[in-house]
């Protein structure tokens, strides 16, 4: 792969944010490189198994997941976190068993647990991740929750890089893509806290019958979260910015030793509170919580192929706003201006009253060591499924 050079970076305290980068060639064996980043085969073929993919899914079609598997290179490792339903049908077990026919047929590794499974609870109680239970004694049900678990997960298997892909995806070429973009974006990097966020270049729904596919330059969530980090940088520093171009970015990759040593939001705040709390530990409080005094980089890249995906529903999109602009009304990046901007959209897009504030969980690393706690998991568990490489 060949991604041009960054134009830019924007240093806040610690956080080196890059200017978008775009994808120039999907295969680029044999490039001289000069001016550009370029991965070559055999750097990729080092790199792909000190990579765990972790695949989030939540009811979503079966034949949306094996097309994301399909992508997914064969020498990284596969993690698939389910918060999918069990009743009427078990979806979960339909989850399970298509990773063993993967298995079957491929060889290739493939680990997949529920994030509901009550194994958990055993497994981080007396943790500070014991945070993730709710009532009922189980993990709650959330997007951030599952990849906090399958970031456990992939310390256990000895990964030193994490990749997140949703499941929802029917292009199995641009999760192909995402992984090439993840590793190349790490032998960019300098940092060993550093992480690589996806831009897609259009996002579409599938129709319905006889209808068309649309596709958008512009997500419908993430245009207005990037527009509102922005303005919370411009107004705090009194210079215009557009520098965050992947506040929403489902599909993100980091180094397994930021990873373990940030804070986690759940639910559908993860992805904008990974910026937001990197911005607000190692640029405005640094003196006191910052962790990663050596900097943070973060490099945003704009991949090739579309992001086709499954119809939602605008009372869902709603509440992702919601849940994405909360993540800066309820930090010290919101000032008046920024907090009555958030209003006003959330009013526009039919979200009444105060964005909810981001649920959040301590670093990782504050468990202890993560491999124990996922040691125990499987211990208890009887229905997690460690399928390992043939």
């Amino acid at each position: 792969m060949m991604i041009e050079m960054p134009g830019f970076f924007e240093l806040y305290g610690a956080v080196k944010l890059y200017s978008l980068a775009r994808v120039l060639e999907l295969d680029a064996a044999g490039a001289d490189g000069r001016g550009v980043y370029v991965l070559q085969p055999g750097e990729a073929e080092e790199m792909l198994p000190r990579l765990a993919v972790v695949v989030p899914i939540k009811d979503d079609e079966i034949m949306s997941l094996a097309g994301v598997i399909s992508g997914v290179p064969h020498a990284a490792r596969l993690v698939i976190v389910s918060a999918s339903g069990r009743e009427p049908v078990d979806r979960y077990r339909h989850e399970a068993e298509l990773a063993r026919t993967v298995h079957e047929r491929t060889g290739r590794e493939v680990l997949v647990f529920h994030q509901r499974d009550p194994a958990w609870r055993e497994a981080l109680a007396g943790t500070p991740l014991e945070a993730l239970l709710g009532d009922d004694g189980l993990v709650r049900y959330g997007k951030g929750e599952g990849m906090l678990l399958g970031l456990l997960a992939a310390a256990w298997l000895g990964a030193e890089y994490v990749g997140f892909i949703d499941s929802d995806n029917y292009v199995p070429g641009s999760v192909h893509e995402y992984v090439m973009a993840y590793l190349t974006g790490f032998k960019m990097a300098s940092s060993r806290y550093s992480m690589v966020r996806i831009k897609w270049p259009y996002k579409g729904k599938l129709p319905g019958v006889g209808g068309d596919v649309y596709l958008r330059r512009r997500g419908r969530v993430s245009m207005h979260t990037n527009h509102v980090l922005n303005l919370a940088l411009s107004v705090m520093r009194g210079v215009e910015t557009d520098i965050v171009q992947t506040a929403n970015s489902g599909e993100h990759a980091l180094t397994l030793e930021l990873g373990l040593n940030m804070e986690w939001a759940g639910g559908f705040a993860v992805e904008p509170y990974q910026l937001v709390s990197l911005l607000r530990d190692c640029w405005l409080d640094a003196r006191e919580r910052c962790r990663f005094r050596e900097g943070v980089e973060i490099a945003q890249v704009e991949t090739r192929n579309p992001h086709l995906h499954a119809e939602r529903g605008d009372e869902h999109l709603a509440s992702m706003l919601a849940t994405s602009l909360g993540t800066v009304y309820h930090s010290p990046l919101a000032s008046a201006r920024v907090v009555e901007e958030i209003r006003h959209l959330l009013e526009e897009n039919g979200y009444r009253g105060e964005p909810p504030a981001p649920r959040t969980y301590p670093p990782p690393a504050a468990a202890g060591d993560p491999r124990r706690v996922f040691e125990r998991f499987l211990a208890e568990s009887s229905e997690a499924v460690h399928l390992e490489q043939r």
